[in-house]
C-alpha cells in the first residue's frame, strides 16, 4: 500500500495566512515529515502566499518525481487562462489545477463568468479540478451537471475554515447530495482539526461514515493539509488507517492512495 497525501502546501517565500504553521514547509522539512509519518507520496498544492508557489512545487517534483506531483493554481482572470489550462499537462509533474472560491473576492471571477470557458478546457484536456467552495457547494453541482467528463474534487469536504465540532458538518446533506454526480470526488484533508475531541477523534466517525457511504471509498481522497494541523502528521495517517471501523477491506488503500494515483495518472 502506498500512502499518498492529497494536499500539502509547500513554500519557500511569504508568510502563511490562516494556517497553524508559520515556518515554511520547504523540501527538506516535508521529506523529513513524510519519513516520520510513513507517507510515500504527496500532491503539492501551492499556497497563495508564496508568489512563486507553482514554480517552487514543480522544482520539488522535478527533483523527486517518485515522491511529489503538483496540483497548481491558475488565476482565472489571466488573459491567457484558457490557453494556459489547455497546455497544463505540458508542464512536467503538473497533474491538476485548483480554484479557490472561498472568499467574496475569490468568488467574484466565478460570478463574472471568467471560469465558464475553463471548465470545458479542463474537461477536454483531462485536467482534474479541485474546488475550495465552502458555503457554495451548488457550484460543484452546476459544473458537474454541465461537464460530466470533468473530474471535480470538493476540497476539505466542503467544511468552512475554522469550523469545529457539529457546526463543521452542518452542510453535510448538501455535500452528500453531490454524490449523485459520478464525476465528483471529495478530499478529506486534515479532518482531525474539525473535531473538538482529541485523537482518535471519535466524534468524526459518524460524518465520515456518511461520506464514505454516499461517495463510496473509490471517490474519497485522504490528505493532511499539513500546515493547518494542530496534531502530529502521524496521527493524521493512523486516524484513517486504524481508527475508522466502518471501512472495509481495501477501502483504506483506495482512499489513502490508489484513488489519487488513478485520478492523476501517477503510476
Amino acid at each position: 500500500m502506498k500512502i499518498v497525501d492529497a494536499q500539502v502546501h509547500p513554500w519557500s517565500a511569504g508568510e502563511s495566512t490562516g494556517h497553524h504553521r508559520r515556518e515554511p514547509i520547504d523540501e527538506s522539512v516535508l521529506l523529513h515529515e513524510m519519513a516520520t509519518a510513513h507517507v510515500d507520496r504527496v500532491v503539492l498544492v501551492p499556497p497563495l502566499w508564496d508568489p512563486n508557489g507553482n514554480e517552487y512545487a514543480l522544482q520539488m517534483a522535478a527533483r523527486h518525481p517518485e515522491k511529489f506531483s503538483v496540483m497548481g493554481l491558475l488565476d482565472p482572470a489571466r488573459a491567457d487562462a484558457a490557453r494556459a489550462l489547455s497546455e497544463w499537462h505540458g508542464q512536467p509533474h503538473m497533474r491538476g489545477v485548483r480554484f479557490l472560491l472561498n472568499t467574496p473576492e475569490r468568488l467574484q471571477p466565478y460570478l463574472d463568468g471568467l471560469l465558464d470557458p475553463l471548465w470545458s478546457v479542463a474537461e477536454e484536456a483531462g485536467v482534474p479540478v479541485a474546488l475550495l467552495i465552502p458555503g457554495h457547494l451548488e457550484i460543484a453541482h452546476e459544473v458537474a451537471s454541465r461537464h460530466p467528463r470533468l473530474s471535480l474534487i470538493v476540497d476539505h469536504l466542503g467544511v468552512p475554515r475554522a469550523s469545529v465540532g457539529p457546526v463543521a458538518f452542518k452542510h453535510l446533506p448538501q455535500l452528500l447530495e453531490l454524490a449523485r454526480h459520478p464525476n465528483v470526488r471529495v478530499k478529506a484533508v486534515g479532518v482531525g482539526d474539525y473535531a473538538l475531541d482529541p485523537y482518535p477523534f471519535r466524534s468524526l466517525e459518524a460524518p465520515l461514515a456518511q461520506v464514505f457511504n454516499a461517495f463510496g471509498a473509490e471517490r474519497v481522497l485522504w490528505g493532511s493539509d499539513l500546515s493547518r494541523l494542530h496534531h502530529p502528521y502521524a496521527q493524521c495517517v493512523t486516524h484513517f488507517r486504524e481508527q475508522l471501523p466502518f471501512l472495509k477491506d481495501g477501502d483504506v488503500d483506495r482512499a489513502m492512495g490508489q484513488n489519487l494515483l488513478d485520478l492523476l495518472n501517477w503510476q
